[in-house]
Order: structure tokens, then sequence, then C-alpha cells
């Protein structure tokens, strides 16, 4: 692990928010390659991805602070302590989708056409961040001896052994996510219907963190109930089951729709009579 990737003046640079920030860039540049796609201006991404950044991590130290609600009772003053660590990735997704929400109400914007636009980026977001994770040491996997295991030191201190690069499963699943979604998106002439990459993204999302979680150990592996299933697991069973219903409700709505014209006819060119008509 390489937890410290420089210092600057005796200031640790950590590798996780380096790649952090470098997964937000990567998603930000797939975003503004794809924009007009969705009826946006590459340049509104600039902005924008600043703001689901910064409300994605406050989500992300949120959750983590939720999750471990007994500890920070106690200690009300950690609660703000980044650098201490702590953080989950579905807060951060929940945190970044509220600012995206109050993005599109305050722009006029539908929020699925908007979430569909950035669906894949941030999959490519998530995917690099778990680098970062790998890195940190954080999220790591439960012992195993497979040709791929790597060396492992427990968060409490115990003794390192080999086991699962937990990280880079939900890497290249999150990975594998995106280009599924790139490669539906490519099947439309135009954007797909709304909502359909958003399900997608859920699905995905929530797939990656399911089978995170089943090779995932430490403490954020837990439960904050005392359950047997961690906190990730459920989040992810509910997140695919809200995949499934927006994937339904909107093939439903299509179906439903038999005089809405399709991608083709949306952007075939007018007669010339109606061309010259006012």
């Amino acid at each position: 692990m390489h937890p410290v990737l420089f210092k600057v003046f005796g200031f640790e640079v950590r590798t996780w928010s380096v790649l952090l920030l470098a997964g937000a860039l990567a998603g930000a540049w797939l975003a503004a390659r794809r924009a007009r796609r969705f009826g946006f201006e590459p340049g509104t991404v600039g902005d924008l991805a600043w703001i689901l950044l910064l409300a994605g991590v406050l989500g992300a130290r949120l959750g983590w602070v939720i999750q471990e609600l007994p500890y920070y009772m106690q200690h009300p003053a950690e609660i703000l302590n980044f650098r201490a660590g702590g953080m989950t990735s579905y807060g951060g997704v929940f945190g970044a989708a509220i600012a995206l929400a109050i993005w599109c109400k305050r722009t006029a914007t539908s929020f699925l056409t908007a979430f569909d636009w950035l669906a894949a980026p941030a999959l490519v977001a998530n995917a690099i961040g778990r680098v970062g994770c790998f890195f940190n040491g954080c999220c790591y996997g439960g012992p195993c001896d497979l040709p791929w295991a790597v060396t492992i030191h427990p968060e409490d201190g115990g003794a390192a052994y080999l086991g699962h690069p937990a990280q880079l499963y939900d890497t290249a699943l999150s990975l594998i996510g995106a280009m599924a979604l790139l490669w539906y998106e490519r099947r439309h002439e135009s954007a797909p219907p709304r909502g359909r990459l958003t399900a997608l993204f859920l699905v995905a999302y929530a797939a990656s963190r399911f089978v995170l979680e089943i090779f995932r150990a430490g403490a954020s592996s837990g439960s904050s109930f005392g359950w047997t299933i961690p906190d990730g697991m459920i989040v992810a069973v509910l997140l695919f089951a809200l995949g499934v219903f927006l994937w339904v409700r909107s093939r439903t709505k299509t179906a439903n729709a038999p005089d809405a014209p399709g991608p083709q006819a949306q952007h075939r060119p007018a007669p010339e009579s109606r061309r010259k008509s006012r």
C-alpha cells in the first residue's frame, strides 16, 4: 500500500485524494464529450463537476458518520476530521444525486436526463477512486491464497496477511458497467429513452458494490444495526431494486406512447414544403 503519494513542506498529499480528483476529471471529460447528445453544452461540465465532487465528498462523509454514529456521538469533534478517514461510496452517490437534483431544479432541467448523461462518467470516477482506496489500504478484502492476492495490513493493527484486492474488483466491475452503458447509449442515434441509463447505472453500481461486500473485510464491512448482512449489501439491494423499477417504468412509458417519434424520426429532416413554412 502507498497511502501518501508525496509531501510538500511536510504536508502529506495522499494517494487517495489525488486519484479521487483524477476520477472526477476523467468523469468530467467523458461527460463533456457526450454533452450535446443529451442537450447540454460541454461547458456546463465545468461548474457542475466541482459541485458534484464537493457534494459527493460531504455525502460520503455523512454516510460514514451515520454508519458509525455511536462513536461520533461520543466524539463529535471528529466528524469534520476528514484526514482521519471514513467515507462511504453510496453516501457519495446520494450526496451527488441531491446536489444534481437541486441544480436541475434551478436550471429547469430534467433530473433523469441529467442523470442519464452523467451515469457512465460516475462509474468511471468510482472505478478510479477505488484504485485510490487500494493504495490507501482501506476497503480491503479478506484472506485468500489466489495468485493475485495482495498483502493486507488490517486497520486494527493486526498481523498482515494475503487477501483479496477487493477494491480492484470494484474498479473492474465499475469499468465494465461504464462500458456497458456507453455501448447501450451508442445503440441509439440520439440519447436513449429517458431514465434508461439511470436505471442501468443503479443496477451496475449496486452489483459492483454487492460483490465488493462479499470479499471485503474490516470494520467498514459490518452492519450498523447488528445484522449479519453488511450495510453496503442492504443499500446495494435497494439500489438494484430501484434500478429495475426505473427500467420497467421507462419501458412501460415507451410502450404506451405509440405516437411518440423515435430517435430517427426526431432527427429526420423535414420535407421541403415544411421547411419553407413559417
